[in-house]
């Protein structure tokens, strides 16, 4: 716009200045001329500005340079949205005027609108609409309501996490019966303060819409409708009558998920062979990997970072950490009838330590003669060649409890892997993004640089400058 300002003061001085050699007009006239010419195009140029901001205002898109995207919707998000194929979402949002988590919603409800045409949303007082507050069931300010494919679903704390696990639960058409075994000693589905316990993990599947149960195989047998049987950390081996329930579970094209932890040698061997009958291996070790440390971790909590090609790994870039855990591998011989991946590994450095008596004292190392180094197998897929039926099986159970869920990607592995098992690969991705603190770690050199430099040289230097120029302008004034 200044460029065109600029432009048009010369574009009409220039031919008078032509034409009468100097260039010399009368101060008047010139002075009319170059008023009314510059705010001419000083009109144009405001019009030009006012009519592109009309324009663009239209557009909701925002550049997300943090190193997270911590500001942008998660690939989750986009993906639920996508699933929708541009069905009407409604949003109500019952705010009152003034109130500052409104204008952080509005951001927020913006951007998924930015994704899906038929994302709208809409804000109302509910002092000024009593009555559209009670139609839709809101008694609390800050209550929002979503309406889509027929059905409604309400809520409060409203942010990026918890919306798209509400739009989840409305994509669903019925809900998916998860079952934990109990009697075995392992992990409690109810127990949301122990340190073990699986109450947080039975919370987060009842926000996606899961319906959580337990039995006991020997006394109830199978709930009816059960979509996924979950065998989580059992202290005691199952009992042959227990494993042949969960086969004919599998064989009517049921799916289960085993979460075994490593176990004294001789110990679990009616589960160890049950499994291998499948062509999975469970390995009589513990993993060690000593570059944990380097992490903060002990050398028992291998970081795992290397997932093979899976739809359950497709886009899957985070970390999970395993607490004491055992090598899953695919077996050398596998029925035909099946179909096995391996799914996650430990690293170079890590391998599988079978003396348990020397790990325990702290004194174990590798053997080449006996322990296998990595990168090892901890996780496994089986898939049936033909008809439904689907296994996981981890070497850890602890990964999920209450103490280790929320560690790094141990929570979205999960669910990735209970998406899977139920067919529902649709809402396989990453859950929506927290933004995490990033620790800075300095060197003794840095840290000396730090401590001489800023702290004791800048103060010095400004005294010696200081006192210098004192000592100039006494001698000289």
């Amino acid at each position: 716009m200044f460029f065109l300002l600029f432009f048009s003061y010369f574009q009409h001085y220039a031919p008078w200045k032509s034409e009468h050699g100097n260039g010399k007009l009368p101060m008047k006239i010139r002075n009319i001329f170059s008023s009314f010419h510059f705010l001419l195009h000083l009109a144009v140029a405001l019009a030009i500005a006012l009519f592109g901001y009309l324009i663009f205002r239209e557009f909701h898109y925002r550049f997300d340079f943090s190193k997270d995207k911590v500001y942008s919707l998660s690939p989750q998000s986009i993906k639920i949205l996508r699933e929708y194929q541009r069905q009407p979402i409604h949003v109500l949002a019952f705010f009152r005027d003034g109130e500052r988590s409104k204008e952080r919603l509005k951001v927020l409800l913006k951007e998924y609108a930015s994704y899906d045409s038929g994302f709208k949303f809409d804000f109302y007082d509910p002092d000024r609409m009593p009555g559209l507050a009670k139609r839709y069931h809101v008694d609390a300010y800050e209550t929002v309501v979503v309406e889509a494919r027929g059905k409604q679903e309400r809520m409060r704390s409203v942010n990026e996490q918890s919306l798209t696990n509400m739009l989840a639960r409305l994509l669903l058409d019925e809900k998916k019966k998860v079952v934990f075994t109990t009697g075995h000693g392992g992990p409690n589905p109810a127990d949301e303060k122990g340190r073990e316990g699986y109450g947080e993990l039975k919370k987060l599947l009842l926000e996606f819409n899961y319906d959580v149960q337990e039995t006991v195989l020997l006394r109830g047998g199978i709930p009816e409708g059960t979509d996924l049987l979950v065998i989580a950390g059992p202290r005691v081996d199952l009992l042959p009558e227990e494993l042949k329930i969960a086969e004919n579970h599998f064989n009517r094209g049921g799916d289960v998920f085993f979460l075994i932890d490593p176990v004294d040698p001789g110990e679990g061997e009616n589960l160890r062979k049950f499994l291998l009958n499948y062509g999975i291996q469970l390995g009589n070790n513990v993993i060690v990997d000593k570059l944990s440390k380097l992490f903060g971790a002990d050398y028992l909590i291998p970081l795992i970072t290397k997932y093979t090609e899976h739809d359950i790994t497709k886009g899957f870039e985070l970390a999970t950490v395993f607490p004491i855990i055992r090598s899953v591998s695919k077996a050398e011989k596998v029925p035909g009838s099946y179909h096995i991946s391996e799914v996650a590994w430990t690293g170079e450095g890590s391998w599988g330590e079978t003396d348990l008596v020397k790990l325990e004292n702290g004194t174990a190392d590798f053997d080449s003669g006996a322990d296998r180094l990595g990168p090892l197998s901890v996780m496994a897929a089986l898939t049936k060649v033909k008809g439904r039926g689907r296994i996981i099986v981890i070497g850890d159970s602890d990964f999920i409890n209450n103490t280790h869920l929320s560690l790094v990607g141990n929570k979205d592995l999960f669910l990735n892997v209970v998406a899977w098992l139920v067919g529902e690969e649709r809402l396989i991705s990453i859950r929506p993004r927290a933004r995490e603190a990033t620790l800075l770690f300095l060197k003794e050199v840095d840290q000396e640089f730090l401590f001489y430099v800023p702290v004791l040289g800048l103060p010095v230097l400004c005294f010696v400058t200081g006192t210098g120029v004192f000592l100039m302008r006494r001698k000289y004034y």
